[in-house]
């Protein structure tokens, strides 16, 4: 069972980091273009594709993302709109 621990722990972490470069990257993007207002739009139907679809992004938190993005545009000034 450790080795499926193991694997199980990389997984994860590899995830959250993924979250992490992704949503900095995004704020980046908005602070090179100067962007004062970040919109999010159909997220609602992106989450429902995902879950129709086991194999695709099933262990992304999509939750998390957004959190992480709102947190990072915060920090930068950025107004974040989730629609």
């Amino acid at each position: 069972m450790k080795s499926v621990t193991k694997f199980r722990d990389a997984e994860t972490n590899f995830i959250k980091h993924r979250i992490h470069v992704y949503s900095r990257r995004l704020i980046d993007f908005c602070i090179k273009h100067q962007a004062g207002t970040l919109i999010l739009l159909n997220q609602e139907q992106t989450i429902e594709l995902a879950k129709e679809d086991p194999f695709l992004l099933r262990n992304w938190s999509y939750y998390d993302l957004i959190n992480k993005i709102r947190y990072k545009a915060k920090k930068a000034g950025i107004e974040l709109i989730v629609d």
